[in-house]
Order: structure tokens, then C-alpha cells, then sequence
């Protein structure tokens, strides 16, 4: 199969993605963090997946550290905007990438605050917390 013309060429490409995808290292994970990024404009906050650096050449060229920010779309996160943002202009998130992911799954709707418990039910936060 891997002689076929159109697999020959698509599969390496394939096979990278997959193997990145399914690493288990920690230092080769998908997402290292979370951070909240104004995007698609300025004054519209987003949650990203930090994914790398940046491009060294667009990070040389301003003299900024930059960060490649995975913006995900809902209900299916692994898809979405790739965008280089300056570090600063970021906010790590004290969330975890799973509470990240279940609140883009959701929409929105389960929230870091929000717990689930055992039987499936949604613990909302009190107004007093």
C-alpha cells in the first residue's frame, strides 16, 4: 500500500503527525499550557494551547520572544488557528489543558469552576466562591 502513488507521498507526512500526536513524553506533548490571547482582535479574549516558540526568523526579525498558540475551535478542539502571539502580550491561565479542553468541547458550558461529579451532574460554583 505504502507504493501506491498517492499514499507514498501522504503517508510520512502522516505517520509524523500521528506519532506526535500519541507521544507520551511530557517533553513531547501537543500542548504544554494555556493561555488567554485577544484574538480575533483586540478586546476579544481566547483560550490557546501553547504549542512551541514561535518562528525563529519572525522572532529575530522584531527582537520579541514569541509563542505559537494553538486557538481552538468548538466542539472539536484539535482543530482551530495556529497564530504566533508576543509572549507578553499573553495570560497563562491557572487551568489545566484537560479543564481547557472540556470547556471548548462544551462551548463554553463546563467551566474550570464547574465540577462533575460521579453520577454525571454538574456542580455549579456558589455565589459565595
Amino acid at each position: 500500500i505504502t507504493h501506491a502513488p498517492v499514499v507514498s507521498k501522504v503517508y510520512p507526512y502522516i505517520k509524523q503527525i500521528t506519532d506526535f500526536l500519541l507521544a507520551q513524553s511530557s517533553k513531547e506533548k501537543l500542548f504544554t499550557r494555556v493561555v488567554g490571547v485577544e484574538y480575533p482582535r483586540k478586546g476579544i479574549w481566547s483560550i490557546g494551547f501553547v504549542t512551541g516558540t514561535g518562528l525563529k526568523k519572525i522572532s529575530d526579525g522584531v527582537e520579541k520572544k514569541f509563542l505559537t498558540v494553538l486557538v481552538p475551535t468548538s466542539p472539536t478542539p484539535f482543530t482551530g488557528f495556529v497564530i504566533m502571539v508576543p509572549k507578553e502580550e499573553t495570560i497563562e491561565l491557572d487551568i489545566t489543558v484537560e479543564e481547557a479542553l472540556r470547556f471548548t468541547v462544551s462551548a463554553g458550558v463546563v467551566t474550570p469552576a464547574v465540577r462533575v461529579t460521579e453520577d454525571g451532574s454538574l456542580v455549579l460554583p456558589t455565589e459565595e466562591s
